[in-house]
């Protein structure tokens, strides 16, 4: 038997094969998987279309394939010259290769994206469809939306950990807002706060970008993306970037002000400043996260300052 080797004939043949893979009767099948056996070309041709297929949910809403849709229409519309044969073919491979992404959108609404959020004090830990480990620090929120070519999560508030799953074929990309990191197989930490963002790396590499601006972090490295300064990078102590996974605020020499603004996103029990002047005052040590009460006690007790209790909260007062 003499196979038929012309490229646009094998490419037309499969483009057939598989629009009618999931309708096509017993008879059609079996064609089907000989004809796929006969060469490695014929295997070649319907795995394009496979692939295409796959990552057809991408390219649902691309203006682009909007547009060559119409043109397409219009162009079939005026040709006569088309047997069915034809036209059947070129159909199939318009079905295929553009209409996939045109037919995505009446029959293939991209995934939902999965929401994951914590309370006031809360950390969760969450382990994502394709393995990616994350945990969720005190009052955060984020979305995760994966398709066939790309997994996409957006951080609305808060603070998560990352540990990705590596897939070389499907980056890994966070948002938060105009800011962005990307990693393939790597462990890190982004927190969202007051229009910042702070990305930490622990292990691996991840980009981060603002605008037009891009930077290669690396291990124990922490960059902020500020309207401001832009990116600016500093190193980092693992210890104390990892301390919230275990409920633990660590702090080494860290201003007083910062030291507050830190344990109050934990708990309802706020601390404040009674006196300006405390707030450069430095603080060492480990805190239980979400006892401010015990915060307040403690540092009462390491610096010279009193905490006065009232209704709205605890404040710290020189001595």
């Amino acid at each position: 038997m003499t196979m038929d080797k012309n490229p646009d004939h094998i490419a037309e043949q499969a483009a057939v094969y598989f629009a009618s893979r999931r309708t096509g009767v017993l008879s059609e099948r079996m064609a089907r998987d000989t004809w796929l056996q006969q060469d490695a070309s014929h295997a070649q041709a319907y795995d394009e279309f496979q692939k295409l297929w796959d990552h057809a949910a991408d390219l649902a809403n691309d203006p682009e394939l909007q547009a060559l849709k119409a043109a397409d229409a219009s162009m079939l519309r005026r040709q006569r010259w088309f047997r069915p044969q034809r036209l059947l073919a070129i159909a199939a491979s318009l079905t295929v290769l553009l209409g996939t992404g045109y037919l995505v959108t009446q029959f293939m609404q991209p995934p939902a994206p999965v929401a994951y959020a914590t309370t006031l004090g809360e950390r969760r830990p969450e382990t994502l469809s394709d393995g990616t480990a994350i945990v969720l620090n005190t009052d955060s929120a984020l979305e995760v939306r994966y398709s066939s070519g790309r997994r996409a999560i957006e951080l609305k508030q808060g603070e998560v950990q990352f540990e990705v799953a590596h897939d070389k074929v499907r980056p890994f990309v966070v948002s938060i807002g105009g800011d962005s990191v990307t990693a393939l197989g790597t462990r890190f930490q982004v927190r969202r706060e007051q229009g910042n963002t702070f990305v930490t790396l622990l292990e691996g590499s991840v980009e981060v970008a603002r605008g037009d601006e891009r930077y290669l972090l690396k291990p124990n490295e922490r960059a902020v993306l500020s309207a401001r300064t832009g990116i600016s990078i500093a190193s980092i102590d693992p210890e104390f970037a990892t301390g919230w996974l275990d409920g633990w605020l660590r702090f080494r020499g860290a201003p007083l002000a910062e030291v507050i603004a830190e344990a109050n996103r934990y708990s309802d029990i706020k601390l404040r400043l009674g006196d300006p002047r405390l707030a450069n005052v430095e603080l060492s040590g480990n805190f239980h996260a979400g006892d401010n009460a015990s915060i307040a006690d403690a540092v009462s007790l390491i610096l010279p300052v009193r905490a006065e209790r009232r209704d709205d909260g605890v404040v710290l007062m020189p001595k």
